[in-house]
């Protein structure tokens, strides 16, 4: 699970195409599919509404 959310975080921070992945990370269509899953679930809403509780950031 940490090299998948790491693999997006890679992808967020470079502004790269999934399929550019480098390959020490799990395979681009994986990466993608539990990416979308998470999108959907709201997963990086609540760590970004977390993160701005932590930082005291409005």
């Amino acid at each position: 699970m940490r090299d998948l959310f790491n693999a997006v975080r890679y992808v967020v921070r470079t502004g790269i195409q999934w399929r550019y992945l480098p390959h020490d990370f799990p395979p681009w269509s994986a990466v993608d599919q539990q990416a979308r899953r998470w999108l959907h679930a709201g997963v990086f809403k609540t760590i970004a509404h977390d993160l701005r509780i932590i930082t005291g950031s409005t």
